[in-house]
């Protein structure tokens, strides 16, 4: 594979500017400032992978839906209430604020309504219910795609990070490889 030039420049110029700028937003608690950026970042990082040669394809048809599922549900609401990056792969992580997960999670739940698997669609932390409007619907559910999404997994944030003393806690060994968890 080939790395092109504007990776090069994403790892030296654009991602310590970004990482600066993110941290700002966090400590500010500006949750629209770190949606547009994990947004922006995230549709960069993916144009990168399209630049290589033989060009890297992380993001599907339901990845690219959901991306524009996410800028339907802000425009409507006139401000950024979900923002979007995706991990090694096709999964969307969507970030929101507490006020918002119950409606976006209905949004999606419309949008790609679970195939067999109703009672489990939703995992990890409860969700509440939310009613939507007619305008919402109208303005952001378009063509449902029933079981596209299999489920969606609700967290929240952690401490991060932690610098961790006792060598048994490590995530990896000595030798640098994983270590057993049996």
């Amino acid at each position: 594979m080939v790395t092109p030039l504007l990776w090069q420049h994403r790892a030296e110029s654009v991602v310590p500017e970004r990482l600066a700028q993110m941290m700002r937003h966090i400590q500010e608690r500006d949750f629209e400032g770190f949606g547009q950026l994990a947004m922006r970042d995230s549709n960069q990082f993916h144009a990168t992978c399209l630049d290589t040669f033989p060009p890297i394809f992380y993001l599907t048809d339901l990845s690219r839906q959901i991306i524009a599922l996410a800028h339907r549900y802000n425009a409507h609401h006139g401000h950024t209430k979900v923002a979007y990056t995706f991990d090694a792969g096709p999964n969307a992580v969507i970030f929101t604020l507490a006020d918002t997960v119950a409606e976006f999670v209905e949004v999606v739940r419309r949008s790609f309504p679970p195939a067999t698997n109703g009672e489990q669609f939703v995992r990890g932390l409860p969700v509440g219910s939310a009613a939507l409007s007619q305008e919402l619907v109208a303005a952001v559910v378009t063509e449902p795609v029933p079981g596209a999404v299999q489920y969606i997994l609700h967290t929240k944030p952690g401490p991060g990070p932690q610098l961790v003393d006792d060598p048994s806690q490590h995530l990896l060994g000595a030798d640098g490889l994983p270590q057993s968890r049996a």
